[in-house]
């Protein structure tokens, strides 16, 4: 077990990078690190409000009983998707992996170490949710001390079985792709479609729940119990106090984890040289060659980059997707409809109102530009050697953002303006709103990728997904989004107006920092 402590603490420290945090004398990098664990407290202290309230209120309605189960059950889908985007970089494709299995260690303790890096992560993230609801429940019921420590160990439990469902999920997609020449779009594509049922399955239980709230009690429970049977235990093991249930939940997880790693120890290095192996349809031969500018080329380039890591893919194209998703959901079902299933009233008249702003709101999502620097990684040397100006290097990457966007804001805004009876300019600007929105978040993106950079990653999802920039992009992409909803939807006979203002004042900001990019230069950020 040494061995995967050490492991895992090699890994813990690379994460955000802390290792480089804790040895430098940079001050510049301490407030970097501050500002960011502070923009994480902040959404952490709002999750476990959010907990806290929905288990005050079943609490408050008589249904305390169904707190845990319920809990459980949130925390399991939180790991499920966590897990699931984390698999095939965390498991698979890492860049260390020939270094890492030349270590004088057991290809179970590799393995162990990586589980408990995402276990540690679910531990953490799922727990903002449960633990506020196991303290509404102990506080409600006045549990003694002996069951605090049962709900400790519960909480504890709980991320392993969706854990290592989405682990097995994430190998099986891994090993369907290694057959395929194009491997990572295959990755990327699975992931993309098992990720989308996750979350389909959340919303089709989050409006079952509403409907059987009507009733109350005992449906809701036996619904829950009957989606995800772990929950029956966890509920009998705090509701009745039952040792054995909260015996047979902890066999349950403990046995199906170290199934899981014995079972993956003996294809996992053939998995990984899978990877790592370059297919080809023949023998390479000279027949004929094409010329490309260099404009062309490098938009090719970043084109490659871009679908080569499904991390890097899924994440920063997930918006559109959703995008897309939601307004065909929208004009499936209508306003008024998803309106009583969620339970916001006058969300119709809200959409109607704002509706220009809806498709925007997924397009900050989707900034690739916010990593692509970052994803140039150790080859960065091969861009810098090019013949070619730092404008067309920059305008690259901004033409590959544009392509995964426009596309489905086209087809998005599209379908919405047949949703509702808008007027012309509004139907005018649900076209032109996103597509401004589209040119600010690429820029922007690039502009704070440009601040915060980050080469020396290990693998690609320290690039993406623990990249100030990312976060600084997306936080900076909804408060463009929030400062003109909110001005409308205070004002609702100035909306047109406030949409028609913002989205010039947005294209004008747009247009300064892409001007501004022009100080630098391809040595300064690629040196």
């Amino acid at each position: 077990m040494t061995d995967v402590f050490l492991l895992s603490k090699i890994q813990l420290l690379g994460l955000f990078g802390i290792n480089k945090l804790i040895h430098t004398k940079d001050t510049r990098a301490g407030l970097k690190a501050m500002g960011m664990g502070i923009v994480f407290l902040m959404l952490g202290a709002e999750a476990v409000f959010f907990s806290y309230m929905i288990s005050a209120g079943y609490a408050a309605i008589g249904l305390v009983e169904l707190v845990p189960a319920i809990s459980l059950l949130l925390f399991s889908l939180i790991t499920l998707v966590y897990t699931l985007i984390h698999s095939s970089t965390t498991l698979f494709g890492f860049s260390d992996f020939d270094i890492i299995m030349s270590l004088p260690v057991s290809k179970s303790s590799v393995i162990l170490s990586r589980l408990l890096t995402v276990y540690l992560g679910n531990v953490i993230f799922g727990g903002v949710v449960m633990i506020p609801a196991l303290v509404v429940f102990m506080n409600v019921t006045g549990s003694p001390v002996i069951l605090w420590l049962s709900a400790l160990l519960i909480w504890l439990l709980a991320p392993l079985l969706p854990m290592i469902v989405s682990m097995f999920i994430g190998v099986v997609i891994t090993a369907i792709s290694v057959r395929f020449r194009h491997k990572n779009l295959v990755i990327t594509l699975l992931s993309l479609t098992v990720t989308l049922g996750t979350l389909a399955l959340s919303f089709s239980i989050q409006s079952m729940d509403m409907d059987l709230l009507a009733d109350l009690g005992l449906q809701l429970g036996n619904a829950i119990r009957h989606l995800y049977p772990p929950a029956a235990l966890v509920t009998a093991a705090l509701w009745k106090r039952s040792v054995l249930a909260l015996t047979g939940f902890a066999l349950l997880s403990i046995t199906a984890s170290a199934l899981f790693v014995f079972l993956l120890s003996k294809v996992y290095t053939n998995i990984n040289n899978a990877l790592f192996t370059q297919h080809t349809r023949s023998a390479y031969r000279v027949t004929q060659l094409y010329a490309k500018t260099p404009n062309k080329a490098l938009y090719r380039r970043e084109l490659k980059l871009l679908t080569s890591y499904p991390v890097y893919l899924l994440n920063t194209c997930f918006g559109s997707v959703m995008m897309v998703g939601s307004i065909l959901l929208l004009k499936v079902f209508g306003s008024r409809q998803i309106s009583d299933m969620l339970e916001l009233p006058g969300l119709s008249d809200m959409l109607q109102h704002m509706a220009p702003f809806f498709p925007a709101i997924f397009v900050t999502m989707s900034s690739t530009t916010a990593a692509s620097l970052n994803m140039e990684g150790k080859h960065r040397w091969i861009l810098n050697s090019l013949p070619v100006s730092t404008k067309a290097v920059f305008d690259s990457k901004i033409m590959v953002n544009l392509t995964v966007l426009l596309p489905a804001i086209l087809f998005s805004s599209a379908i919405l303006s047949m949703t509702f009876p808008f007027k012309f300019i509004t139907v005018l600007m649900i076209f032109i709103t996103p597509t401004v929105y589209a040119l600010f978040i690429a820029v922007v993106g690039l502009s704070v990728n440009l601040r915060f950079l980050k080469y020396d990653w290990k693998s690609p999802q320290e690039a993406v997904k623990q990249s100030m920039s990312v976060m600084v992009t997306m936080l900076i992409g909804l408060a463009a989004i929030a400062a003109p909803v909110a001005l409308g939807l205070s004002l609702p006979q100035w909306n047109q107006y406030i949409t028609v203002a913002a989205t010039f004042i947005l294209a004008a900001i747009t247009v300064g920092l892409y001007r501004s990019l022009g100080r630098f230069s391809t040595k300064k950020f690629l040196g």
